[in-house]
């Protein structure tokens, strides 16, 4: 009895210096409008300790007596908070609040429990765009290694989203929707894009499903947010490609904030490599700025502009291309004279005004500027031999021509120029309470386009010119010559809600609507749109982590879908025809999209690892039929097609290797599109109906990879390696019968790989000579296409003595060696 008895005594005794070893902090947490934050991690890293904050920001957390320890607050879409506190008594309990801004913190120190997003949605991190190899110079590089986003084309920045094509993407920075040129036929023509990486903070891109409150468009969306600093700091790039610098800040007080950047790349390195040879002369600049003062706590202005001077010069001399197969080869061998000149200039501004009234609303007021003015002007005759070559080994004339296919002569010539303005000035609001975040948006657009249209051109195989001489005199080929005067107006607007169902599985759906109506043609779409998403175990999860429970925890998977219509209202081109002219009866492009996916968060290595997956379907209906060159849309300007695509997306993302983020991408696709009215026949010459052919976006199996790894010995030698694989688009002579498009292209496959070397650590402590001004700096090596194979982008077609037609390829850039260097202050 006396034996129990001490037991127990023992038992209480220690029990109460347990519960006297500890003391509790306790508080709420609230954004930067006041309002309070659900399920904010709160940490205490040392003593393995989180909970968190429940539906009105409040927390109570245990925390080590007797000494001080440090305290952390995080939240996906928010800074992460840190500090010290204590030390306390045994048992006392001391209240501390905490705001958290809006902003995303890239630093090492990340609690974050993930935010895991609508469907379609993926987050990117800016971080390891810095260091991938890029060989156009752009930020859309990057999305080229997602699931469900294809490119055959290092030289541009346009990118096609599951099936759809250049057109048919929205892009956003600071919620100014941002346009690319009209006239580039081909990659290397396109300079810079509008992003620049350094004034990145946030990036979210939605394949397809994405929310009302984004425009109107039919494949994806990219929302991008530029930094509003808190401090100094500067970057400057130097590569054998260009230049690039940026300067950021901010006063003492936060008032004022300031972005400026300067870039200036030549991709003649690149275009070097290309079959054809002359005096390539390309030059490309731009300079951005974003400048924010904040007028008091509740109001702030921020003005963004942009200006870009771009040219693309080149005098062609020669051209010499063998393709075919091993049992027929032939070469083509060109000899050019004249030039060829490509140049635009584009202007954004924008200024918004953001005004808080209360913790709960956020409304703002934006107007921008866009204006383009774009010359393509060139001249080039040139000459032409088409040869088979000999492909027996054992002939002495291996490798060199056999016989003679054709010989001729052409001469392009054009003269055009387009002068482009768009205006508008619109309302966004944000009303968040409860279990409700309301948006809603309003916006006038004006358009102003003027489009002068002189080209044609001339053939003569043989001497028999194409098509033929009329009185002696020349007939051209594809003449235009037009002059259009567009004036046209859009009124649009939208408004939605994402409520939260139930918490304890983070059940939430956003259901809005947007109406769209455009002065051309009297037309007014109405798109209604509904994600929804939810975490099956979270609850599970959470009670274990409350608990303190060593119990093993559930999948964390988290299931989204989405449904919704999305018009696409024609903006230019795709209402103006071959010939140059308008179309009145065009009417808005439609497409129903289905999606249903998921992702699931788990430890391998020790580390967080994410997969991902997502099927679609998409209607599509008043489909406007297209052929392709290069990077040339030309529209039949006519809603005669429907179609639809569908398909299945995979992502892994994680760190393979400590500290580097990879990732893998796989997709699966296919889009089709048929045409009633089309005029097609047999093989017998007998009419039949049309069928399903596929689109010219067709890429049914892409695979990229983006993986990262330190040398063994020392962290500071870093490898990055991409690798992208697409199987072939289709392709057809430019007859502008799109039942003649059903050749492939072959597959398209590249690797780069990128070596750096770390002069200068941020983490470095003690910094010594001139290394005291720098805050990192870096050293690397790129090898574009490192395994040297020649993709193709196009075609010349190309008639022999015979009558017959050969599809002559444009290759791509060859290898190609860059260095670069980068520091930042």
């Amino acid at each position: 009895m006396r034996k129990l008895t001490g037991i127990i005594f023992f038992i209480l005794l220690s029990i109460q210096a347990s519960a006297q070893s500890k003391a509790y902090v306790y508080g709420t947490v609230k954004d930067s409008l006041g309002a309070e934050i659900a399920d904010v991690s709160v940490i205490i890293a040392e003593e393995n300790n989180t909970v968190l904050t429940k539906e009105n920001g409040k927390y109570t957390i245990e925390v080590p007596a007797n000494k001080t320890f440090v305290i952390a607050f995080s939240y996906a879409g928010h800074s992460p908070f840190h500090t010290t506190l204590g030390p306390f008594a045994e048992g006392e309990k001391h209240q501390f609040n905490v705001t958290l801004n809006f902003t995303v913190n890239l630093s090492v120190f990340n609690f974050v429990e993930q935010n895991r997003g609508n469907a379609g949605t993926i987050n990117i991190n800016i971080k390891e765009i810095k260091q991938l190899p890029n060989v156009s110079g752009s930020f859309e590089q990057v999305l080229k290694t997602l699931p469900g986003v294809t490119s055959n084309n290092e030289l541009s920045s346009q990118y096609n989203v599951r099936g759809g094509n250049y057109d048919e993407n929205l892009v956003y920075v600071n919620d100014i929707e941002i346009y690319r040129p009209f006239l580039p036929r081909s990659g290397q023509q396109e300079g810079l894009s509008f992003i620049h990486t350094e004034l990145v903070q946030n990036i979210k891109f939605s394949a397809g499903g994405f929310e009302a409150k984004y425009g109107d468009k039919l494949s994806s969306v990219l929302d991008i947010k530029y930094k509003e600093p808190k401090k100094f700091g500067a970057s400057a790039n130097l590569s054998l490609l260009g230049a690039q610098s940026h300067i950021e800040g901010a006063t003492k007080n936060l008032r004022f904030t300031y972005l400026l950047s300067a870039r200036y790349w030549t991709n003649q390195l690149l275009v070097g490599g290309l079959d054809e040879k002359g005096d390539y002369q390309p030059s490309f600049t731009d300079v951005q700025s974003l400048l924010t003062w904040h007028l008091n706590s509740s109001i702030s202005i921020s003005a963004l502009g942009s200006f870009a001077k771009n040219k693309y010069l080149v005098i062609p001399q020669t051209r010499e291309t063998t393709f075919g197969t091993v049992k027929q080869a032939m070469s083509l061998k060109m000899f050019f004279d004249g030039q060829d000149l490509m140049e635009y200039q584009t202007i954004t501004g924008a200024v918004s005004i953001v005004a808080n009234p209360n913790r709960y609303t956020n409304l703002k007021l934006i107007s921008s500027i866009f204006n383009s003015n774009e010359n393509e002007l060139y001249t080039v005759e040139g000459a032409y031999r088409l040869e088979e070559v000999e492909t027996n080994f054992g002939n002495d004339n291996f490798g060199k021509a056999k016989a003679t296919k054709g010989i001729g002569y052409f001469l392009n010539n054009a003269r055009n120029r387009i002068n482009a303005t768009v205006y508008n000035v619109g309302h966004k609001g944000y009303y968040s309470k409860a279990k409700h975040n309301i948006q809603w948006g309003a916006q006038f657009q004006g358009e102003h386009i003027l489009d002068k249209i002189n080209e044609w051109d001339f053939k003569d195989s043989l001497g028999f010119a194409q098509p033929s001489q009329v009185n002696g005199m020349p007939v051209v080929l594809n003449y235009i010559n037009n002059q259009i005067n567009l004036q046209t107006h859009r009124i649009s607007g939208y408004i939605q809600n994402t409520q939260k169902l139930i918490s304890d599985y983070n059940l939430q759906i956003t259901y809005g609507i947007r109406s769209n109506w455009w002065s051309y043609n009297n037309e007014n779409v109405i798109s209604p749109r509904v994600q929804l998403s939810f975490e099956p175990n979270r609850k599970y999860n959470r009670a274990l982590y409350a608990n303190g429970s060593k119990q093993k925890p559930r999948k964390d998977i988290s299931i989204k879908a989405a449904w919704g219509y999305y018009y696409q209202p024609p903006f230019y081109r795709e209402f103006r025809d071959f010939s140059g002219n308008l179309n009145p009866n065009i009417k808005a492009q439609k497409a129903i999209h289905y999606v249903l996916g998921g992702d699931v968060i788990f430890k391998m290595w020790n580390r967080d690892f994410k997969f991902f997956s997502e099927a679609y379907y998409k209607q599509l209906e008043n489909l406007i039929p297209y052929e392709i060159d290069n990077v040339r849309l030309r529209y039949y300007a006519d809603n005669i097609a429907q179609g639809y695509a569908t398909g299945i997306d995979f992502r892994l993302n994680g760190e393979i290797v400590k500290g580097a983020e990879s990732w893998v991408s796989l997709s699966i696709m296919q889009t089709q599109e048929k045409i009633p009215s089309a005029i097609v026949t047999d093989a017998a010459g007998n009419r039949i109906t049309p069928g399903y052919i596929p689109r010219q976006t067709d890429q049914r199996a892409t695979f990229s990879m983006f993986f990262q790894d330190y040398f063994r010995k020392s962290d500071r030698f870093k490898v990055n390696l991409t690798l992208v694989f697409g199987t072939g688009l289709p392709y057809g002579p430019p007859d502008r019968n799109r039942y003649g498009d059903t050749s492939r292209l072959p597959a398209y496959k590249r690797v780069d790989i990128g070596f750096l070397y770390l002069l200068i650590d941020e983490k470095q402590l003690q910094k010594k000579g001139w290394q005291r001004w720098l805050k990192s700096a870096w050293i690397g090596m790129d090898a574009f296409n490192l395994l040297d194979i020649n993709n193709t982008i196009s075609h010349i077609w190309i008639e022999d003595i015979e009558g017959r037609t050969w599809a002559v390829p444009n290759y791509l850039t060859s290898r190609r060696i860059n260095l670069r260097f980068q520091a930042n202050f």
